[in-house]
């Protein structure tokens, strides 16, 4: 007997999943000939757990990012070690992960990154039969120490921090890369805040690949700039410029979580948002010539383009298995919704539900996954 999923969002009626059940049934195998091109970060994830205590035959583990900050602020002045438990190693990055988690759901991807070169390196092995790599330099080490309400990622760049877009074209070739994007549904271009030449690879894309093919609002071009802490006010206002040049080559999606929402909210209007989410999407939108912007959290995710604002609940649990690639798992979901022609609260449903079940299970979902976490929520609500 399968298990009911007991946590569904309070605001999710059974009459907006059958909706997308339908959809899915009826035109999931359509998403098996669309075609998309994904870029451009590659690392190798060892997911960690922080130990707290130890006893005999019990051992606790720090279960929230406060409880953890306190615990080093206590030992101020002093010094102290920890006993770290890894979880398991796997392919990391914004753009692996996503990709991945595209290829689960039967969508062929030309996978541009930091992969291993020559080879890739076998960690990548794991990737989905449907993805196809190219990769140009060896990948960078993350380590992701994870609680129950969130992670901490600590990233060696190694190579990426020497990748531009020169050498992106020597390695895989000019020619290649124009010929996969103008074969491509959707272009993604990821985690623009680690690597430190992306906006250098985004001009180069504007300059010497889109006005090559033209391509039109047919074609999705899919953003995440990934956490932007580190970078500085004129390189994200400068990204953002980038971002609404794309617009006028493609439709452009923006996806941001809570935390890259105020960074971007503070760009724009020079000054921090005391205001919730749904508030600080409204005004962001209000300031970026793009077609879609996309908000999530892990307890909820919204959506905002000129014709529609909607707001999800998400498929919340308190204890997750895994948290490392929610968000890139969330924006897959909602990129396959859009390849489908879902409006915006249905894709976000199934972005919701492609997060939900990643997070529980640790691996991304297949469509059938898919289709029964929906209906095992349907049951239970």
């Amino acid at each position: 007997m399968k298990k009911i999923i007991k946590t569904c969002p309070i605001n999710l009626s059974p009459a907006k999943i059958a909706f997308l059940l339908n959809a899915i049934k009826e035109d999931g195998t359509k998403m098996q000939e669309k075609k998309i091109t994904a870029g451009f970060d590659g690392f190798i994830d060892t997911i960690i757990k922080i130990i707290k205590k130890k006893q005999p035959q019990k051992t606790s583990l720090f279960t929230t990012i406060k409880e953890f900050g306190n615990y080093i602020l206590e030992k101020e002045g002093t010094s102290f070690s920890l006993e770290l438990e890894e979880q398991h190693k796997k392919l990391g990055g914004n753009m692996p992960i996503m990709a991945n988690a595209l290829g689960q759901m039967g969508i062929p991807v030309n996978c541009l990154g930091a992969l291993g070169y020559p080879q890739p390196d076998p960690i990548f092995k794991n990737f989905s039969l449907n993805c196809k790599l190219f990769s140009f330099a060896d990948p960078g080490i993350s380590t992701a120490y994870e609680f129950n309400d969130g992670k901490i990622l600590l990233a060696q760049m190694g190579e990426l921090n020497n990748t531009d877009w020169k050498k992106i074209k020597e390695k895989i070739g000019l020619d290649t890369v124009i010929t996969l994007y103008k074969e491509s549904n959707l272009i993604c271009l990821l985690n623009w805040s680690e690597i430190d030449a992306s906006t250098d690879i985004w001009k180069g894309i504007l300059k010497d690949v889109l006005p090559k093919y033209s391509p039109g609002k047919e074609q999705i071009a899919f953003f995440d700039l990934s956490d932007c802490s580190k970078r500085t006010h004129q390189s994200i206002t400068e990204a953002l410029d980038l971002i609404q040049r794309f617009a006028k080559y493609t439709k452009v999606i923006l996806s941001l979580n809570k935390n890259e929402a105020h960074i971007i909210y503070q760009s724009l209007y020079n000054k921090k948002s005391k205001k919730e989410l749904f508030s600080i999407g409204n005004k962001i939108l209000e300031r970026l010539a793009i077609d879609t912007l996309v908000l999530h959290s892990s307890k909820e995710a919204m959506a905002f383009s000129n014709s529609e604002k909607v707001k999800v609940d998400s498929f919340f649990t308190p204890k997750p298995k895994i948290s490392t690639g929610a968000g890139d798992n969330f924006n897959a979901g909602f990129c396959a919704g859009q390849l489908l022609e879902l409006d915006l609260e249905s894709s976000l449903i199934l972005a919701n539900a492609v997060s939900g079940w990643y997070i529980r299970k640790g691996i991304s979902p297949q469509l059938p996954d898919i289709v029964d976490f929906l209906k095992n929520i349907s049951v239970s609500n």
